[in-house]
């Protein structure tokens, strides 16, 4: 039963804007404004499992990921909440079959686990969120990792990074994340596991990716050329990828 409850709360990690046990009270400034609109690509890389259907368990952003070409990020809230300033976010999501749907995500600049948005010009180091614990299963403080001059359409900006391994049941998730300093806003998303097993205990592997293509400033579209590149020689290999497909660009 644990290990079930376990496995529900990791879902909710890896993609729901949950809000940490431990609120931290961080004095953060918000870097963007209502009517900002940020457009992602999702990617796929693969997914690879002899025996777990896909998508696996609790992942359901994966196939979100596979069959959909676009996700605009408008901002139409920014109001103050537990810890940190609440950002909602309206979703369209233009899918490859040509349909569109609409969704809500309100993401705390300091506890919410979608990580969208955190506080603009943080310094190296910084805290972004406490340690905690589920059901008694420790997950460590996370910091930010040094930054970095990133080139984009319109300059080299300043870039905040977070690269970290999640333990959750001695399952281990690699996440990375860049984040464009002066703004806050989440330019670069990566996550991917190896032989991370289900309840059952059948394992699979995937990868998968979310970047920033266009936005309303017009500054903030990365050139990752080089960072993936280094992200994918260190990263795991897996056998040639299932559900891989070419995405379009708007």
């Amino acid at each position: 039963m644990k290990k079930t409850i376990l496995l529900i709360v990791l879902s909710m990690l890896l993609l729901c804007a949950m809000a940490v046990p431990a609120l931290a009270q961080y004095d953060w400034d918000v870097g963007i404004a209502v009517g900002d609109w940020f457009l992602y690509e999702g990617t796929l890389l693969f997914y690879d499992s002899a025996t777990v259907p896909f998508p696996p368990p609790y992942l359901e952003y994966l196939q979100v990921y596979a069959e959909s070409d676009w996700m605009n990020y408008t901002v139409i809230d920014i109001t103050p909440g537990d810890g940190g300033d609440n950002v909602t976010f309206s979703v369209l999501t233009h899918w490859s079959n040509g349909t569109e749907t609409t969704s809500e995500l309100v993401d705390n600049m300091t506890s919410s686990m979608t990580l969208m948005v955190i506080g603009a010009n943080l310094a190296d180091y910084t805290e972004i969120r406490p340690e905690y614990d589920i059901l008694g299963w420790p997950m460590p403080a996370r910091y930010l990792n040094e930054s970095f001059m990133l080139d984009t359409d319109n300059g080299t900006r300043e870039t905040n990074v977070l690269d970290h391994d999640s333990d959750i049941f001695t399952n281990i998730y690699h996440y990375i994340y860049y984040w464009d300093k002066e703004t806050g806003i989440q330019v670069y998303f990566e996550n991917y596991a190896t032989d991370v097993v289900t309840e059952e205990g059948q394992p699979y592997s995937y990868k998968c990716k979310l970047d920033l293509v266009n936005s309303s400033s017009g500054v903030i579209v990365p050139d990752l050329t080089g960072p993936v590149m280094l992200s994918a020689f260190i990263a795991i290999t897996v056998p040639i990828v299932l559900y891989k497909r070419k995405k379009l660009l708007i």
